[in-house]
C-alpha cells in the first residue's frame, strides 16, 4: 500500500512558540518526530510547516518539507495542501497519516496499525485511542474521551468524543475507572486519500464548535471513524516541563 505520513509543523504556537525546533537530547523535536515516522512502514515522509526557519531545518537533516499557507485552519487544511502538491508532481497515495509535530515519542508499531486498517477500502478515517487509568486525565478537559462500540481485533467504530468524562455514570462512585472502561484519544489520524480530499468542502459543524474537535466534524457528517486500540500513551509537548519528561525518558532508555 502506499501510504503517506504528513506531519504538521506550525512555529507560532500560542503555548510554546518554536517548539518544533526545541532541542532534545541533542536532536530538534521535529527531527526526532521524522525519525520515528521513517522506522513505520510508510512509504514515505514529509512534514508541512508555514515557517522558513522549520523549513530550512528539516532540509538541514535531509528530510522532506513542503511549505505550505499559514491561513490553514488546522492540521488537516495544512495536510491537504502538501498532499495535492505531491499529486501534482505524481505521486500516489491510499492513505495519508497525520502525525503532530510534537510527539518525539510517537510508537512506529501504532502508526503501522492506522496503516494497515486502510487495507480495507471501506476504511474512512482511523484514530488511536488507549484505555483510561489515571482519574486526573478523565477528569481533565485538555484530555480527549472517545465513547466507542464493542471491539473487534481491537478495532471498533467510534461513537462521540469529548472533553468531558463520557459515559456520565448516573450513579454516584468513588472512582469511576473501576466502574466501566474509560478511553483516551490519541490522536494520530489516518485517511483514506479519496476521504481527506473529500474534507475540503466539509464545513465546521455544531458539535466541533461546542466542543473544539475537528474529529466532530467528522462524525456529524457521516464520515465512519475507526478506533484502533492501543496500549502505548501519547507523550506530546506542550510545554517546557512536557520537553524535560520526554528527554528525561529517553535518557531512561
Amino acid at each position: 500500500m502506499q501510504s503517506l505520513i504528513v506531519i504538521p509543523a506550525r512555529y507560532a504556537s500560542e503555548r510554546f512558540p518554536g517548539k518544533p525546533l526545541e532541542m532534545i537530547a541533542g536532536k530538534s523535536m521535529i527531527q526526532r518526530v521524522y525519525e520515528q515516522c521513517q522506522k513505520s512502514n510508510a512509504t514515505d515522509v514529509i512534514v508541512a510547516t508555514d515557517d522558513r526557519r522549520i523549513f530550512d531545518h528539516v532540509q538541514e537533516f535531509d528530510g522532506n518539507v513542503c511549505m505550505t499557507s499559514s491561513s490553514h485552519a488546522n492540521g488537516t487544511e495544512r495536510i491537504i495542501e502538501a498532499v495535492e502538491r505531491l499529486m501534482d508532481a505524481g505521486e500516489e497515495y491510499e492513505a495519508v497519516i497525520n502525525v503532530q509535530g510534537d510527539e518525539p515519542l510517537i510508537n512506529p508499531g501504532d502508526i503501522n496499525k492506522l496503516i494497515d486498517v486502510f487495507e480495507d477500502d471501506e476504511t474512512d478515517i482511523a484514530t488511536l485511542v488507549k484505555e483510561m487509568d489515571s482519574l486526573e486525565e478523565l477528569n481533565s478537559p485538555n484530555v480527549v474521551k472517545a465513547v466507542v462500540t464493542e471491539f473487534e481485533e481491537d478495532i471498533a467504530d467510534a461513537l462521540y468524543f469529548s472533553r468531558l468524562p463520557i459515559p456520565y455514570l448516573r450513579d454516584d462512585v468513588e472512582n469511576p475507572l473501576e466502574e466501566t472502561t474509560y478511553y483516551k484519544h490519541i490522536g494520530t489520524y489516518g485517511f483514506s486519500i479519496d476521504v481527506l480530499m473529500s474534507l475540503k468542502t466539509v464545513p465546521p459543524s455544531p458539535l466541533e464548535e461546542a466542543e473544539k474537535l475537528e474529529q466532530l466534524r467528522w462524525l456529524q457528517n457521516h464520515y465512519v471513524v475507526s478506533a484502533i486500540l492501543t496500549v502505548n500513551d501519547a507523550v506530546g509537548v506542550d510545554t517546557q516541563e512536557d520537553l524535560i519528561n520526554v528527554e528525561n525518558i529517553l535518557k531512561s532508555k
